[in-house]
């Protein structure tokens, strides 16, 4: 007994070091306006984190991105939470419309196609929609040459899947496409769950939120907005009714005060890619929220993947402490990795990759991101 309370002693110390920075530090208490664009603070295992309930959620260009690791990692990967995202590959195969037997570059596949980021037309015609034969395609040989995880793996996964009645920017039939991908894969209700918001408030292209209740330089925006911070008032909460899905066992009501169950950590995000290699488009500095809870008791893993324009750059901390996981996650024993991007030549909107701006190999465990963000995982995971 003496010996299991020394343990137990030992582990808080070290779970209460990682939890309380030096007040210098970016922690949650202070992060500059601008951010930082560098820490020396590395990112630390927590010892008792379950590998086997990692599960990943992003918004629009994140939404594309968690799918997009889903697939490539779903050995690992056990569920995802995709918010106005798209299909796996889904600029690899879109018909140019002027020239039947070539496909549509991908910055233009990617804007006008698989999302409506510049509009529905290219140069006057509406190129064809994102097709799920495609994507499984894809899916299936990137499988066969080693590049990403068996997707029979996803036959036992959870999905929950959300687009706005009021969204414009990503179509709903783009989204409706990635529960096809996944029913090709063997998902099905109530494993998958996809809300297209049929009821209540019209949500636009944001994160919707109950309640914003934290501090911004932005207004407050309503459920029907698209504008920074890009986290809207809908009355309704897309992080609790994801992490629910995902987590559905004796999931406890949200924290009134996360920051005081738990903290947000800044650390280093430069020793997962090549700080060199602009074209990464990888923030210096990435955050993780650390329930206390953590602490003495078996914890989870959640990766969310902000939008574009959502960076720590663009919108400061309003993704990573008030689009309500933290609040969730505090009193459900789940830990929640914030990794950033930042601009780039090729990605001036600070978006994840999508469509192949990293490298052709962006949606394969080799991409630039995606091998960065696995890292950092089996890091907090004391995976090697």
């Amino acid at each position: 007994m003496a010996f299991r309370h020394a343990s137990t002693l030992a582990l808080t110390c070290l779970i209460g070091t990682l939890l309380w920075p030096p007040t210098s530090r970016a922690d949650h208490d202070h992060v500059p306006d601008p951010p930082p664009r560098t820490i020396s603070q590395k990112l630390q295992a927590i010892p008792k984190l379950d590998r086997t309930a990692v599960t990943v959620s992003g918004l629009s260009s994140g939404g594309f991105f968690a799918h997009q690791f889903h697939i490539a990692f779903s050995k690992l990967v056990t569920g995802a939470g995709i918010i106005a995202g798209g299909p796996f590959g889904c600029v690899e195969s879109i018909p140019n419309p002027y020239v039947w037997f070539w496909t549509l570059d991908r910055v233009s596949a990617a804007t006008v196609a698989c999302s409506h980021y510049y509009g529905d037309r290219y140069y006057g015609l509406r190129p064809s929609p994102p097709k799920a034969d495609d994507s499984v395609r894809l899916i299936r040989d990137a499988w066969r040459q080693h590049a990403i995880d068996d997707p029979a793996n996803l036959a036992g996964h959870k999905v929950w899947l959300f687009h706005g009645r009021s969204d414009d920017v990503v179509p709903s039939g783009v989204e409706s496409v990635v529960k096809q991908v996944y029913e090709a894969f063997g998902l099905r209700e109530p494993s998958l769950r996809s809300d297209f918001n049929a009821s209540g408030p019209s949500a636009n292209h944001g994160m919707p939120v109950s309640r914003f209740a934290g501090a911004s330089k932005f207004p407050v925006r309503t459920c029907g907005e698209h504008a920074p911070p890009f986290v809207i008032q809908c009355g309704f909460e897309a992080a609790e009714l994801l992490l629910r899905h995902l987590y559905p066992d004796n999931f406890s009501d949200a924290s009134d005060d996360p920051h005081r169950d738990g903290t947000l950590i800044a650390f280093d995000q430069t020793e997962f890619f090549d700080p060199r290699d602009g074209s990464a488009s990888l923030h210096g500095v990435g955050y993780v929220y650390v329930p206390r809870k953590c602490a003495e008791e078996s914890c989870r893993l959640h990766v969310a993947f902000h939008g574009c324009n959502q960076d720590v750059d663009s919108i400061q901390d309003d993704f990573f402490r008030d689009a309500g996981y933290n609040r969730w996650a505090a009193t459900n024993n789940i830990v929640v990795l914030y990794p950033q991007t930042t601009q780039a030549l090729a990605n001036p909107n600070r978006c994840w990759d999508f469509w192949g701006y990293t490298g052709l190999n962006y949606y394969t465990q080799q991409g630039t991101q995606t091998r960065a963000v696995k890292a950092m995982v089996n890091r907090l995971t004391g995976s090697p």
